[in-house]
Formats: structure tokens, sequence, C-alpha cells
């Protein structure tokens, strides 16, 4: 990662640190009367992410809270920075990106803040398990998702995946998607040869389910250094098991953090009966 983005990590968790800083005096009273939790839509990992810690912000603290799944992040970045949600999920390389007013972003989002990694991802490419593709290489020629319209950030993360095998997007058909559901529901309806997700998500699990034979997902290639150059990502390897949907081998893949964010407006000892909260449930 470069100075400049480790930098910025730096200033956006600086809020996080002050938050708990303030724990000896933070009191169970909030003074908000109710929490909005942005995330992803239906079937995505923020939005399990995000019903699971607003049912147990609700539950513990008696404030009313809610999931409100969007489009995608790149939805709701803007509302943190202006203060119209107070929290949500995001990858800390949107962060990165919102942070810094880099695209897909036209101006820094400088009021967004981190509060704590919720959330350690996997990516990768997953193709229909009777295909012989088994590693990024394998996708040249191929009909591959490398956009999603509402999650723009990710764009750089697919050309990165695709770089790990020596490719760029001329060396595949590229398609773009609306999100990560309908990007897998893509693969299953045989629209594409090759889809990009998180992995293990309901998505992908019904994707899973609906394609006879399941899913493969995909090695990345012999390159490391295109996805270790994101900010918040590295690469490591993803064993066989029943939560490792599509994966019946040791699989490298990419993996990075998963941020709960807010913004400057949020008062810090709410924050902190956030994050104790997510801590002790």
């Amino acid at each position: 990662m470069s100075m400049q983005a480790k930098s910025v990590f730096r200033s956006l968790v600086a809020a996080a640190a002050m938050s708990l800083a303030l724990g000896s005096a933070a009191s169970a009273q909030m003074s908000v009367d109710r929490i909005t939790v942005a995330t992803g839509p239906a079937g995505t990992l923020y939005a399990q992410l995000g019903t699971a810690l607003s049912t147990v912000i609700q539950e513990k603290t008696g404030i009313p809270s809610t999931a409100r799944p969007h489009g995608g992040t790149s939805q709701y970045l803007p509302q943190l920075h202006r203060g119209e949600v107070f929290l949500g999920i995001n990858s800390g390389l949107d962060a990165n990106s919102a942070f810094l007013g880099k695209e897909p972003y036209p101006q820094a989002m400088d009021q967004v803040r981190a509060v704590l990694v919720i959330a350690q991802a996997k990516y990768s490419f997953i193709v229909r398990a009777d295909s012989d593709m088994e590693t990024i290489a394998d996708v040249k020629g191929k009909r591959v998702i490398t956009s999603y319209r509402t999650l723009a950030v990710f764009d750089y993360v697919n050309r990165a995946v695709l770089a790990t095998g020596g490719l760029t997007e001329a060396d595949v058909t590229a398609v773009a998607e609306t999100s990560v559901p309908s990007a897998l529901k893509a693969l299953t309806e045989d629209r594409v040869d090759v889809t990009a997700s998180i992995l293990s998500i309901p998505a992908h699990r019904e994707a899973d389910a609906a394609i006879p034979g399941g899913t493969r997902v995909l090695s990345l290639g012999p390159d490391d250094a295109p996805i270790n150059a994101l900010p918040s990502f590295h690469v490591g390897m993803l064993q066989p098991g029943p939560a490792a949907v599509g994966v019946t081998v040791p699989t490298k893949v990419a993996i990075y953090d998963s941020y709960l964010n807010t913004g400057t407006h949020a008062n810090a000892d709410d924050i902190y009966e956030v994050v104790k909260t997510t801590y002790e449930n």
C-alpha cells in the first residue's frame, strides 16, 4: 500500500480512536432517536452484516435501528459524507477513494470516518463447476463481468484480478452488470461465462444451488502485486470447507477489510456505544 493510502487510513480511523478514548465517560443513553445502517442490496455480505448489526443495536440499546439496502456503496457514501445516514458498510478501497475524491467520486468526501473493521471479505471470479476454467488465466476470450454500475470502485478490483493472470479487459469480452446479485444471476442464466463476487454470500449460495453441479471459485494468477497494491486488499489462501462455496481445493483469492463507516456529524459517545455493543455481541 502506498504512503498516501496509509495516511488516509490513519485519518479514517481517527474517529474510532477518539471514540474508544471516551469509553469511561460514555453513557448508555444515546443522543440519536433512530439509527440507519446503509448497506448493499439483498443477498450481499453488507446486507447481511447491516441487518445483524441493526438488530443487535436495537435489542441492546433500545434505539430503533434498521438496515437500509441500496443498489451499491457508490450510492450511499455521499450520504455518509453529508450526514444523511448514521452508519454505512464499505470496503476500505471504497472509503479510501471517496475520502480522496478519486474515481468514481468527483469530489473528496473528507467527512467520512471509519468506526471499526467489521469483516474481512473474500473475493474472486466464479464460474460454473462443469467448465474447464480453474485459474484467472483461463478466462481469456470468455464473457466476463468486469463492471458494476452501482459498485463502481470494484471495476478496479476486477481489473486487478485479471492482471494477476497477466490479462486485461482487452483479453476478454467485458460485460457490465448493475450489482453483484445481478452479476451472479447472469452466470446462472448463462449470459456470461465468468462473474465476480464476494464469496459465499447468499447470492453466491443461491447461484451455486441453481446451477447443476454448482460453481467453482477461480484461483488468482501468480502475480499478487495488482491485488496487494489496492488499499485494504491482500492475497490469501481459502481452504475447502462447508462455509467456502465453490472451493474444493486450496484457492488463492483476494481478501479485503470492510469497514463500518460514519461521518463527522456523528456524536462520539453514540459511536462509542455502537462499537461497544458490536464488540460485546
